[in-house]
Order: structure tokens, then sequence, then C-alpha cells
């Protein structure tokens, strides 16, 4: 089985391409990581994937049992301003109790009275780590995360790992983060070299066969 497939997938804007070629069967379970430089397109085959964009060659194709959670990076402008962290979670799903609610709050440390806090008058990291609280409450058998530390400090980021090692779905993961991408991918995207090849393999095992094209 198959959750997701893309064939020969790629994306332009005004006519240079950001994406070429990409082809991948995803099975569940899979753990990815997307890696390289800044600029070079890892992004928009992350909205791809998550369906924000559309290609302008080749097809996507997901299974129908496909649930996906996607963090990106402008995501937290989605979240209420006017509901507080509870209020936020419990909005998530039907099926989401103040017990769960509160455990996940606490988790990404807005336990107590802390929960109570509005929206509005959260930092970005703060939004963050909500809206991620969001995503690991919500039904999904795929997360995609576009760079979910990048307004997280250590703590949270602490949080956050150890949330994910306890998801049992497939996982598709943008990050500059190497003690994430040691601890969670088993394969990789890379982009690199003018080029996107896919690597199955884990981090140490492409640092160690392949490695950064030097500047």
């Amino acid at each position: 089985m198959s959750l997701l497939e893309l064939n020969d997938v790629a994306r332009s804007y005004g006519g240079v391409k950001a994406v070429d070629g990409v082809s991948l069967s995803l099975a569940p379970g899979e753990w990815i990581g997307i890696i390289g430089p800044n600029g070079k397109g890892k992004t928009t085959l992350l909205r791809l994937l998550a369906g924000e964009l559309k290609p302008t060659k080749g097809f996507l194709r997901g299974h129908p049992a496909l649930q996906t959670g996607y963090f990106g990076q402008t995501n937290v402008e989605r979240l209420d301003p006017q509901k507080t962290i509870l209020e936020e979670l419990l909005a998530t799903s039907p099926a989401c109790t103040l017990e769960q609610a509160r455990k996940i709050s606490g988790a990404f440390m807005f336990s107590g009275d802390l929960a109570h806090k509005k929206i509005a008058v959260l930092s970005g990291g703060e939004k963050s780590r909500v809206l991620l609280s969001k995503l690991l409450l919500a039904p999904s058998n795929l997360l995609l995360l576009d760079e979910p530390t990048n307004h997280l400090d250590m703590e949270a980021c602490d949080s956050l790992l150890e949330a994910l090692d306890a998801y049992n779905g497939a996982l598709i993961l943008v990050t500059h983060n190497e003690m994430y991408l040691h601890a969670l991918v088993n394969k990789l995207i890379v982009f690199d070299r003018d080029r996107v090849f896919f690597f199955d393999g884990n981090y140490q095992r492409f640092l160690d066969e392949i490695g950064w094209e030097a500047d």
C-alpha cells in the first residue's frame, strides 16, 4: 500500500523551476527528511505534498485513507486570536477531550493557567507550539512539517521530538536541525548540486557516503 505517490512532479514560477522531476512512493510508517540549502525548493515540495500548490508537470495521488496534517511556516495565521490555547486545542477535533487537550498543552509548556492565555497575546514561538499541539491531536497518518523548530527553544524542541517519537504515522520533515535528522528520518530527499535526488538511507549514512557539495 502506498499512502502518497508522486510521478515526475515539477513546479515552476514564471518559467523557473523550483521543483523538477520528483518521483516518490510513500509507504505507511516511512519517515523522510527533505534537506538542502535555503531557496532550493524544499518548502515548495512540501506545499505540493500538502495540496496547497498544484504541479505544473506530473501528478500526485493520495490513498483514499490518507489523512494529512501540515505545519507550514505561515500556518500560525490560521489560529483564532480570540480563542484561548485550550479552546483552540479542543476545537481541533470533536473527539478531543479536555484531558487530551490538557495533556498535550502541558507537554508543550502550557500547563495550568497558561493554557487559558489568548492566542492574540502569544509570541511567534508560542503560536508554533500551539499549532504543533493541534497537529498531534488531529487524526492523521501523515505529518508534513516545514522547519517546525525554527521558533522553538531547546525545551520545546525536546518536547516536540518526544511527541514525534511516539507518532505512528508517516512523516515528511523539512529541517536544518541535525538532531532531528539523526533521531527521526530513515530516508532523504536531497536538494543539492542543482538537482533533487532520493537517498535510501539515514542522515549519517548520507554524510558518510555523499556529503554536501563544498562551497
